[in-house]
């Protein structure tokens, strides 16, 4: 039996797009907070990674489909046909999907690797946050200069990328002092505790996008639910 299209795409929309949803809803939900907050980059792109899975494992199965699809086609009937054929596409069929999931798997590990030492703050104009960061150096004594993008303190110390339209500000540390990171970092989630945030946005646009996916999950749940139920 061939299953419509509109069943694939219903599917899809389910699989893809719950896990994006509660992406987006998180994202809402940080954005709006009174204070900034910082979020180690290593569950950032965890989050991320997350949302974007349902996308992920949607897509091996349509390399499956597809690779079942062949093997379907490559079908005579015969029986030593079908299990010369089934043997090929097996060994295809092993290699393609255990080589499409080292490589998302391997990409999703490395670049946990690289994030562990950055972190990620929410809700924060980067000249405040740039401002922030003199202070809690002040406070142990290290006096902080910005070369271009990169921060030195007795050497090269950090890099911030801004995202101003979002109110983020991520810093990536490049020292090999991983005491004074861990030192900074708590210093720092200190102060922004006491550091009040403006109205954010980008909370709006998150929320939106949040409520309009979750809507497309529910429509594409609701119409596989009745094409099921009237082909019972």
């Amino acid at each position: 039996m061939t299953v419509p299209l509109i069943l694939v795409i219903c599917l899809a929309g389910v699989v893809c797009l719950i896990p994006l949803t509660f992406y987006l809803l998180w994202l809402a939900q940080i954005t709006r907070r009174e204070h900034p907050i910082a979020v180690p980059g290593t569950w950032d792109f965890t989050a991320l990674a997350l949302g974007l899975s349902g996308f992920v494992f949607f897509g091996a199965g349509v390399v499956l489909t597809l690779l079942q699809s062949n093997f379907r086609f490559w079908m005579r009937g015969n029986f030593e046909a079908f299990r010369a054929v089934w043997i090929k596409e097996w060994v295809t069929w092993s290699v393609l999907v255990s080589f499409y999931l080292v490589a998302v798997l391997g990409g999703i590990g490395l670049t946990l690797l690289g994030r562990r030492r950055s972190l990620v703050v929410y809700n924060i104009e980067p000249d405040a946050f740039e401002a922030l960061l003199g202070e809690v150096f002040a406070q142990i004594g290290r006096p902080l200069e910005r070369t271009g993008n990169l921060w030195v303190s007795e050497g090269p110390v950090f890099e911030l990328d801004t995202f101003e339209g979002g109110r983020t500000v991520t810093l990536r540390w490049v020292s090999n002092d991983d005491r004074l990171f861990e030192d900074i970092a708590r210093l720092l989630r200190a102060a922004l505790t006491t550091h009040s945030a403006d109205e954010n946005q980008v909370a709006r646009w998150f929320h939106s996008a949040a409520v309009a996916t979750g809507a497309v999950v529910a429509c594409s749940f609701a119409l596989l639910i009745y094409y099921f139920t009237l082909t019972r």
